[in-house]
């Protein structure tokens, strides 16, 4: 520390009691340093966890990409498994096809 005073004046007293409640701090003063020491830190914390939102987003953003294109590839394979051609007994995929 410094050794710099700060004079607050007319501080809320709810908000003496929540602050020194929240670091856990016995005096005011104390209580005022500790919070502005965690908000730094919660402000880095929340920095890093909106990036890692970002990167997870755009995984995300890939993985539905990805599901897209196999959604397609299924919807095609339905449709040509759905053809009568492929059913008949002509057909060598056929099950008990027979060459004549």
């Amino acid at each position: 520390m410094s050794g710099k005073v700060i004079t607050i004046r007319d501080p809320d007293v709810d908000l003496i009691r929540n602050i020194k409640l929240l670091t856990r701090k016995g005096t005011a003063s104390q209580a005022f340093i500790a919070g502005a020491e965690l908000a730094i830190w919660q402000s880095e914390r929340i920095e890093r966890m909106q990036e890692e939102i970002r990167s997870l987003r755009e995984t995300v953003g890939v993985y539905q990409g990805v599901l897209a294109d196999a959604h397609s590839a299924a919807v095609q394979l339905a449709e040509i498994a759905g053809q009568k051609d492929l059913f008949q007994s002509e057909n060598p995929l056929r099950p008990g096809y027979r060459r004549r």
